[in-house]
């Protein structure tokens, strides 16, 4: 009272206002990035090729549409009888033919979000943590009404908002205009069990590349060195995973890379695709007998097990947080 103190009178900010502040904030610093920009640009043009792609197909699945009277046109009546065929697949099976050709797409899809979002978190992991301890301003945030889970938090959250949007949403998009295109709207439902299986991958993928960004961001003394940090981890934990694996077999999985490509397999079982619709579908072994390489979908084989790559996931998860944890205390 002898100083003239006066009790705050007006409205105070909710908790998750105040961890959204953090949020919104490191998302605009990171966005001045223009090579953050392309590489979104990058990711949602590749959605549209892919919306196209599912154009295309609804079109060849419609009779009359101008896209198979211009192929039977030019090409002949031979291929008109291709798209008969393909057209009476995917209406009569469509919960193998729609499920397992969004399951090959978004299999491939996701390897190249994949690409993008290592690209991405090299763009902005000095703008994390590591910016914060260089210029001590860990020390303001933890004089405000913020615990040190509210910073992390806050942090993450800008990570997993910028790797969703990039990795995350396109192939959200790609289902709903993909289906929304389609001839049938049955296609939803078929369509739906492989957009989970998408969808459980790229939030498996996005919560990994957050939590390593923001590890790697909090571990580099200096912004500068981040980025190489960044590469460097990667590249060192993919070399012992290689070199471990030829002695023990679980030593494949001591890289975030190699269990997110192994659970990815797993979950998306194109293999499994190809047995069901060797077994459903009408001569659909004797059409891949006439392919230049037979069976293409065995590019990428499923993973012989789902658990120990998870848990191992998991434990580089919980060695993230430890390290951030450690490297944010004031």
């Amino acid at each position: 009272i002898s100083h003239g103190y006066q009790h705050w009178t007006g409205e105070s900010t909710g908790l998750w206002q105040r961890r959204w502040t953090i949020t919104g904030y490191g998302l605009r610093l990171c966005w001045q990035s223009r090579f953050l920009k392309i590489l979104f640009a990058v990711a949602w043009v590749g959605a549209l090729f892919l919306m196209g792609f599912f154009f295309l197909v609804g079109q060849l699945l419609t009779p009359d549409s101008s896209l198979v009277t211009t192929i039977t046109e030019n090409i002949g009546k031979q291929a008109q009888s291709v798209i008969n065929g393909l057209s009476a697949w995917i209406l009569l099976y469509p919960e193998v033919s729609v499920d397992g050709l969004y399951r090959l797409v978004f299999s491939w899809a996701s390897q190249l979000y994949s690409m993008l979002a290592f690209f991405a978190v090299a763009l902005f992991v000095p703008k994390l943590i590591a910016h914060d301890l260089a210029s001590n301003a860990i020390l303001i945030y933890s004089s405000k009404a913020l615990s040190r889970f509210d910073y992390i938090l806050g942090k993450f959250g800008i990570a997993f908002t910028l790797l969703g949007l990039l990795c995350l949403a396109p192939l959200i998009a790609v289902w709903f205009v993909g289906n929304l295109l389609s001839p049938d709207w049955g296609f939803f439902y078929h369509g739906f069990p492989a957009l989970l299986r998408a969808v459980t991958v790229g939030l498996l993928a996005v919560t990994t590349y957050s939590l390593l960004a923001m590890a790697v961001s909090s571990l580099a003394k200096r912004t500068s060195s981040a980025t190489a940090f960044w590469i460097l981890a990667w590249i060192i934990s993919g070399m012992i995973a290689n070199t471990t694996g030829r002695f023990v077999s679980w030593g494949r999985f001591l890289s975030p890379a190699t269990c997110l490509d192994h659970i990815s397999r797993h979950l998306y079982d194109l293999s499994g695709v190809l047995d069901k619709a060797k077994a459903m579908l009408p001569f659909f072994q004797s059409t891949l007998d006439r392919l230049p390489r037979r069976n293409p979908l065995n590019v990428i084989p499923a993973s012989d097990g789902l658990w120990l790559p998870l848990i191992f996931l998991l434990a580089f998860w919980a060695l993230c947080f430890f390290a951030i944890s450690k490297r944010v205390q004031t």
